[in-house]
């Protein structure tokens, strides 16, 4: 082996919110930790949404240097402008991603991490060890983990980029506003969803879609002119990849190695059905650490399998075919009109309970769901205005009559 070259327990590629928890979790626990990224702190072009299943689980998410707005309800449109309205009975929060960057990244120095901001060109196998290449050097660890996003340098190292077709593609933009703008999101005619997410002081414009060749600029654009005219943007549009499992290939996929693991973004790791990632990325970093300090890192693949495996999984192979304009305008409608069948569905998409006990639930909401559904049918399948909650102020922007089939309306039609 060559002189001169510090060993470290642990690399970590990365200092998001995956690579940052991850350093500060092995870190504490007495291992020597390489925290390598060259950009942090930054600002990643996304909503920078916090659920309650994150910041109720993360100490760190309410740090008193973490600026939040929250928000207790959200509006949720279908293409044609039908509409549900979710409450969590918890605030979301939302950040802006350079402040939560920043944050992160000073506790996991704290806690004993050494930050070195260099930019990762290569990692191989050297000996029982692995070698890093950077910018400013090489560097040597017993394991590396790779935190640093979709097109991760560990992932390509030991497993090959990412497939493009696990990757939904989107781009956002800041406007100026901020709280009490509304928290909405739109699915598009095409697969996807463009979104608004109200910060401290802006608005968080984006749209995604699971489709290459989709116009997603001027599906945002036209977002933007329908619920937000004439507001001025406060820097460019930003395109940005987001990971998620296209396929039952992509979760049985590995994702560790007898000296490497992914975590976050570069595992796959997002919510297709919501867009978030957060909560993952620091949770699949809780269960590596838990892994690696037993001594036993491979116990990480069944560990963040039983934990959300199979609900990204099944939340992305649903958004496939739920994610249409007719579908959605029954799904929103059905989810307004018929309380029996919103609560196990708003508990499937926010708390993951098992599988199990969600099926039960369903099945014992069915009767009473169903008559909901007859009752709003015969009543003239039109919904009631007071419906909207806090966002009876946007009733000139939805629809209240259930006209499956309808055309949907024209924003972000354009194909590119």
């Amino acid at each position: 082996m060559s002189r001169g070259i510090r060993i470290y327990d642990l690399a970590v590629v990365g200092a998001g919110p995956a690579g940052a928890h991850l350093a500060s979790r092995a870190a504490k626990a007495g291992c020597k930790v390489l925290l390598l990224d060259h950009k942090a702190p930054w600002e990643k072009p996304c909503g920078g949404g916090i659920t309650h299943k994150a910041w109720s689980r993360y100490a760190i998410l309410n740090h008193p240097d973490l600026p939040r707005h929250g928000v207790m309800c959200s509006l949720q449109l279908s293409p044609s402008n039908n509409f549900f309205v979710v409450d969590q009975g918890h605030p979301l929060y939302t950040v802006d991603r350079i402040d939560l960057s920043r944050v992160m990244l000073e506790q996991s120095i704290r806690d004993g991490a050494q930050h070195i901001p260099s930019a990762v060109d290569r990692v191989e196998l050297w000996d029982s060890r692995v070698r890093l290449f950077t910018d400013n050097g090489r560097y040597a660890a017993d394991f590396v983990v790779g935190a640093d996003g979709v097109h991760s340098t560990v992932r390509k190292s030991f497993l090959g980029p990412l497939s493009k077709d696990r990757v939904i593609y989107s781009v956002t933009r800041l406007y100026e506003g901020g709280p009490p703008d509304p928290t909405m999101i739109k699915v598009t005619p095409f697969p996807g969803y463009c979104w608004s997410f109200a910060r401290a002081d802006s608005l968080s414009v984006g749209v995604g879609t699971f489709e290459r060749g989709r116009d997603v600029k001027g599906a945002l654009a036209g977002f933007v002119r329908e619920f937000f005219p004439g507001r001025k943007p406060l820097g460019p549009a930003r395109g940005a990849l987001l990971p998620y499992m296209s396929s039952i290939g992509s979760y049985t996929e590995k994702r560790t190695g007898d000296s490497w693991a992914l975590v976050g973004d570069a595992a796959g790791f997002c919510d297709t059905l919501t867009g978030e990632g957060i909560v993952y990325a620091m949770w699949s970093a809780d269960l590596f650490a838990d892994a690696f300090l037993k001594g036993m890192p491979g116990h990480y693949e069944r560990a963040w399998r039983k934990a959300f495996g199979m609900h990204l999984i099944t939340g992305s192979l649903a958004a496939k075919y739920v994610y249409t304009p007719a579908r959605m305008d029954l799904f929103f409608s059905a989810l307004t009109a018929c309380e029996s069948f919103r609560k196990p569905m708003m508990d499937y998409v926010w708390e993951l309970p098992s599988y199990h006990a969600l099926f039960g639930r369903f099945l014992a909401a069915f009767p009473r769901g169903y008559m909901q559904w007859r009752s709003f049918r015969s009543s003239g399948a039109t919904l009631k205005p007071e419906q909207l909650g806090p966002f009876g102020h946007m009733a000139d922007m939805v629809d209240f009559e259930f006209r499956p089939g309808r055309t949907a309306s024209t924003f972000g039609n354009a194909d590119s």
